[in-house]
């Protein structure tokens, strides 16, 4: 190995240690002809010095020369090709440090030492043929040109189809805004044609004398309130409207000085309330609703403007309000088991009412439950009630049940009545001939559409309580009938009126006429 080795090879890891022979560089056989070698240079360098013509002979060497110096240079210097007749490289240092056999014709099986560019292999096995004639690397290029191209016609059919998504997205967006203008275009048409159809039909109307009238029912009254001409709906104990209603009652109660409507000679505390019917009558509803949209259209819409709607502002009532444009207000109403009937079925008639009464012959309500209670006379003995008979002899008064009317009521435009005049609200202007009808309005000849008796603790001069006062018939509906008890064992609780109040109008929001305000 060691006679053999010639040439410092140097390892690729460790460049001072030879690869054949395993030896370092000082100690290899060819280090001291690199040495020689080296002081050939230098003396030649120092020749050089001395002598200039020398050196341009030197320097008339090509470098072909030296390459062909260097190949021959004996074979022992340089070690042999590993490849030997199988070695076809193109590098020409290759060539420069490793020696080839005689029989080795590098110039016929393959190109010169500095040609680079094209191999001239000539070779029939396949194994040593030329990369780019292979038939292997033919078939890969083959494919891979195949493939190419079927990549190519791919992107080219995914852009046509985005292309045409593209194109006919835009087709469908612009017929979708086409659908949104047509549908708004429809809409205003339909609009059109409804307002067109509600101004001939007023107009129509008009021409007859006659007025629009909204006839829809609360929303509490239920889909089928009108499926039959008359019916009467038991409220649940347990619903919020018997609760509400049963609030109304108690939290309204006040003394009266023992008179009319006790219990045992006493004022009641508690109005224990056993049931409560709805009254859903088709003709009175209707009739109703025709004096209401009569009234709002009488004073213009201007009721909410009225100065009786800044006086209730000022000195609210005690029961709730329903509807602003027309003073629409739940209201008491006492009365016997004889005329109940009448007022559910055929409504009051102010024709047949009381013309002695401090405001004339009309029909009188009142927002306090313990007023209203004081005209129920006591089913014993038919006393114990204004315009009979005061106070009760029955052994039996906590077990006498009575009825109570809640009333819907319009009061409209409203005529406040502080300072009371017999002449004026009772008698009139001749003796004899009693008031049926509320006062005329200051610098107009329109009537007012209720009576309004107010209480001395509001700035009144004569009442203790509230009264107020209908004389047109269809100003009222009867919706509840309250059946109760009246005791005096129990004060009811203090109730928080502003919150009651607050529970109505969340409960009452879906009136028929418009939301409560």
């Amino acid at each position: 190995m060691t006679e053999a080795c010639t040439n410092f090879n140097p390892q690729i890891w460790k460049q001072h240690i030879c690869r054949n022979c395993f030896k370092t560089r000082e100690n290899h056989p060819s280090y001291t002809t690199s040495n020689e070698i080296e002081n050939i240079d230098v003396q030649s360098s120092t020749s050089h010095q001395r002598d200039n013509d020398e050196q341009d002979d030197l320097s008339q060497i090509t470098e072909q020369n030296l390459l062909s110096s260097i190949r021959e240079m004996p074979q022992t210097i340089l070690p042999p090709c590993r490849y030997g007749l199988q070695c076809y490289r193109k590098n020409p240092e290759h060539f420069k440090n490793y020696s080839h056999p005689a029989e080795h014709e590098r110039n016929k099986h393959m190109s010169k030492p500095d040609d680079l560019t094209t191999s001239t292999i000539h070779n029939d096995d396949e194994r040593f043929s030329s990369p780019i004639t292979h038939p292997r690397r033919k078939n890969k290029l083959k494919k891979k040109d195949e493939e190419l191209e079927f990549i190519n016609q791919m992107e080219r059919h995914v852009l046509a189809l985005h292309s045409e998504l593209k194109l006919k997205g835009q087709k469908i967006e612009k017929l979708e805004q086409d659908q949104i203008e047509m549908r708004l275009y429809n809409q205003s048409l339909e609009q059109i044609i409804a307002d067109d159809s509600e101004m001939h039909e007023r107009r129509e109307l008009e021409q007859k004398h006659s007025i629009t009238i909204p006839k829809r029912p609360p929303s509490y009254w239920g889909s089928n309130a009108f499926s039959q001409s008359y019916r009467e709906i038991q409220i649940s104990n347990e619903s919020p409207e018997f609760r509400i209603i049963n609030d109304l009652m108690n939290s309204t109660i006040a003394t009266h000085d023992n008179h009319y409507g006790t219990i045992y000679g006493r004022d009641p505390t508690e109005f224990i309330i056993t049931e409560i019917k709805r009254i859903q009558n088709i003709d009175l509803w209707n009739e109703y609703c025709f004096k209401k949209d009569s009234i709002i259209r009488k004073n213009h819409n201007r009721v909410a403007q009225a100065g009786c709607s800044i006086h209730f502002g000022d000195h609210p009532l005690l029961m709730p309000l329903l509807d602003s444009q027309s003073n629409e207000y739940w209201l008491f109403h006492g009365c016997s088991h004889d005329v109940l009937h009448n007022l559910s079925h055929a409504g009051y008639d102010p024709r047949v009412s009381n013309l002695k009464g401090m405001f004339g012959g009309g029909f009188y309500l009142a927002e306090n439950s313990s007023k209203s209670n004081q005209y129920i006379p006591c089913p014993g003995c038919n006393g114990n009630a204004i315009a009979t008979s005061m106070g009760c002899t029955c052994p039996n008064q906590r077990d006498f049940i009575f009825m109570m009317v809640l009333y819907r009521v319009i009061l409209g435009d409203v005529h406040v009545a502080l300072q009371y005049d017999r002449e004026k609200y009772c008698k009139g202007v001749e003796k004899g001939k009693y008031v049926r009808r509320p006062p005329i309005k200051t610098s107009t000849t329109d009537l007012y559409d209720s009576v309004m008796g107010e209480s001395i603790r509001h700035g009144g001069n004569r009442l203790q309580y509230r009264e107020f006062v209908l004389y047109e018939r269809g100003q009222a509906y009867p919706e509840y009938v309250i059946n109760f008890r009246r005791s005096v064992e129990n004060v009811h609780p203090p109730t928080d009126m502003d919150r009651l109040l607050n529970r109505c109008q969340n409960f009452l929001k879906n009136t028929f006429r418009s939301v409560p305000e």
